[in-house]
């Protein structure tokens, strides 16, 4: 069997690899208490004192025929001076991506991936990576975490979904175009961290988990995208709800946390701004009741949903 080897892009592609867990995250993450049954809308225009933010929730992954998106979403990017990401996943070096990948993503010196997982687990690993044609002891200085992203992104990859053509990606390009002002949330270094900073154990479930669901990959991102295309964010969350549900401490940090954190921004941008903020965000950062759009409804905010679908 000729295996792939993904090890090559894992240190020199971090921002798209961290684009794609910043999606997982929030589609699938997902307390058991979360109630996102009902479809909705992935597209909001929220009217500041003196301007319109607007908020739509992204896919990370996409490919080319994907695009272009729906007009009023268009419309909206094209009335907007400012630009709001998570991070910039475009313009950011690659020799200081690199670099931060190999602090946080190596196992520490003489410490291999076998010793972390333990003899019967790093077995059963083994033989699921080579199944799928993944030569594990080519990357055995991963810690847990990043090997399951290095799997994740390569399967997606070898799909025809990369970051290249996220909705982020076409966002930024086409805002460095026409010159627009591009905010950040979040640096890479928090995102990383994000990640980094799981308890070990929980690292290996995570890997384990990948591991298992290779095969039934397409099937998930399939749904994922269609459910995002339809607008339908009960069925994003459907898509991918039971992998992490037993752990919704996870799941306060990935999503919850971020969203209270962001809020400082998006009303600053309500309160004090001129001109219009376009704000795009993993989609279901944006639904339920931690979720951006209730929590500036709780605010006294004016939210008005737009219901559209890609072209």
């Amino acid at each position: 069997m000729k295996f792939r080897d993904p090890l090559s892009r894992a240190l020199t592609g971090a921002t798209w690899i961290f684009a794609l867990l910043l999606m997982l995250a929030p589609l699938s993450l997902l307390a058991e208490d979360s109630d996102l049954s009902e479809a909705a809308p992935s597209f909001w225009k929220v009217e500041g004192e003196q301007n319109t933010v607007w908020l739509f929730g992204s896919v990370h992954v996409l490919t080319e025929e994907h695009y272009p998106l729906a007009d009023a979403v268009e419309e909206a990017f094209e009335q907007s001076p400012y630009l709001v990401v998570e991070t910039d996943i475009v313009n950011i070096d690659p020799q200081v991506q690199q670099q931060l990948m190999v602090n946080a993503g190596l196992l520490p010196e003489g410490t291999t991936l076998e010793d972390v997982l333990g003899e019967e687990r790093y077995k059963r690993a083994t033989e699921l990576a080579g199944a799928n044609g993944y030569d594990l002891s080519q990357m055995n200085m991963l810690r847990p975490w990043l090997l399951a992203l290095v799997l994740t992104v390569t399967e997606f990859e070898r799909m025809g979904y990369t970051a290249d053509h996220g909705v982020e990606t076409y966002f930024l390009n086409r805002a460095a175009d026409k010159h627009k002002s591009i905010v950040e949330l979040e640096t890479l270094q928090f995102q990383i961290s994000l990640f980094d900073e799981l308890d070990e154990e929980t690292q290996i479930d995570f890997l384990m988990q990948t591991l298992e669901e290779i095969d039934g990959m397409e099937e998930q991102i399939e749904a994922l995208i269609s459910a995002w295309e339809s607008g339908s964010l009960g069925e994003l969350e459907d898509a991918l709800l039971e992998d992490f549900q037993d752990y919704p401490e996870v799941y306060e940090r990935i999503v919850t946390d971020r969203n209270h954190n962001w809020m400082d921004d998006i009303t600053r941008f309500l309160d004090e701004g001129e001109q219009d903020y376009f704000v795009v965000v993993g989609a279901l950062h944006m639904v339920g009741e931690e979720g951006l759009v209730n929590l500036l409804r709780q605010a006294g905010y004016q939210i008005e949903s737009k219901s559209v679908t890609a072209e």
